[in-house]
């Protein structure tokens, strides 16, 4: 999200980055490991757990498309023979020159770097990313998301990756007519991933119809959440 206050890049643990942004107090990633919490929670548990299901080929829904991350990451784990359809929210974009800086401080650079100016030229348009990667990242809010403005090509949705600020920064996103909006645009079947374990968020899913379950969290977190629309 941006602020007034110029945003910061950050060292991990593992090596990888993340932002902090003084304006909410709040960074982008866990500090005990910025890429090895996007594997652990949306390409571990996310894609990889639901390409079985999807076949050979899956859509995507990303409730916060940040710096790029977990769509580098899902480019990477994708197999070839899958085609991904990946829409992505970020109502809030960064500069694209700060998420450029941002990867090079990495230790390890992600194997698709070289697509990022690609990713991040989606911007409301649809781009060929790779011959069996597409994606395009709106600016719309998900407050404002209406099934007739998510192309037909893309829903329903077979996975979400809801990786929005946390609850306590930003409990809209985590509420009951924001869950009830995406889960409408999900197929049954589908998969929701996500880092947030918080109590009334568990609840207004489980209200929705969703099954759950809690595997443990990334970098020693106790748990994390998946949620199945039935």
């Amino acid at each position: 999200m941006s602020s007034l206050s110029p945003i910061q890049i950050k060292k991990t643990a593992d090596g990888s980055n993340t932002l902090y942004d003084p304006a909410l107090d709040e960074t982008y990633h866990s500090l005990n490991g910025a890429l090895s919490e996007s594997y652990h929670v949306y390409i571990k548990n996310g894609l990889l757990k639901q390409l079985p299901v999807a076949g050979n080929a899956i859509n995507v829904l990303e409730i916060g498309f940040g710096t790029a991350m977990n769509a580098l990451l899902s480019l990477e784990y994708l197999p070839k023979d899958v085609t991904c359809n990946y829409y992505s929210l970020e109502p809030y974009p960064l500069d694209t020159s700060l998420i450029q800086a941002y990867y090079q401080g990495f230790s390890e650079q992600p194997p698709n770097l070289s697509l990022l100016d690609k990713m991040l030229a989606s911007v409301n348009v649809w781009q060929n990313i790779q011959p069996n990667f597409q994606m395009m990242v709106s600016d719309s809010k998900l407050q404002d998301l209406e099934d007739e403005l998510v192309p037909d090509t893309v829903k329903p949705f077979d996975l979400v990756f809801y990786d929005a600020f946390a609850p306590s920064r930003q409990p809209e996103m985590w509420s009951l007519s924001s869950l009830e909006k995406v889960s409408r645009l999900m197929k049954a079947g589908a998969l929701l991933t996500t880092y947030c374990a918080q109590g009334q968020f568990k609840r207004n899913l489980k209200e929705l119809g969703f099954a759950l379950e809690h595997p443990q969290g990334a970098n020693g977190k106790r748990e994390m959440t998946l949620a199945f629309k039935l």
